[in-house]
């Protein structure tokens, strides 16, 4: 801890206060975003705390920093969208590959049908999920990436091109 403290302290002085904008892995193994989360590896997945509050469980740090970076920007929307797209996905997941187990251990050759054919479906909608939760991701990385320098910011339409005289 007094590690975390001295980084934070030296970084503060030579920097002035960026800590704001800081995402680092510390002597623990967290990772801390932005001065406000705390990304914890856990068992089933990684947690997220903002201060001292559990905020929820999510299947990687990808996605817990998405969740992160998004609340930090006040995209609640998007915040929301990849905290349940998580969720789904992994009981889905969970889900799918609990079934196929069944089906790979059953010596019933129809039964093992029955389940291969009712996988087809949760098979397509994981990888719907997937998908989604990509996109909600790349769009954190967005805001992110907007955020440390406006070049994304579009131009008024007002004032005239001076690069073209």
């Amino acid at each position: 801890m007094k590690l975390d403290q001295e980084f934070y302290r030296l970084v503060s002085q030579e920097f002035g206060n960026i800590t704001s904008n800081l995402i680092w892995q510390n002597e623990s193994g967290e990772y801390e975003a932005f001065g406000r989360y705390r990304i914890v590896a856990n068992r089933p997945g990684y947690r997220v705390f903002c201060s001292a509050t559990e905020v929820g469980i999510f299947s990687s740090t990808r996605t817990a920093l998405s969740w992160c970076i998004a609340d930090k920007n006040q995209a609640y929307n998007l915040a929301r969208d990849l905290k349940e797209t998580d969720v789904k996905l992994s009981s889905l997941t969970v889900d799918i590959n609990s079934r196929a187990t069944i089906g790979d251990r059953s010596s019933n050759l129809e039964l093992r049908e029955i389940i291969a054919t009712k996988l087809e479906s949760k098979i397509i909608q994981k990888k719907q999920l997937e998908n989604r939760l990509s996109k909600c991701v790349n769009w954190a990385k967005y805001i992110q990436q907007r955020g440390f320098n406006n070049e994304t910011a579009r131009t008024s339409r007002n004032q005239p091109n001076k690069a073209g005289r």
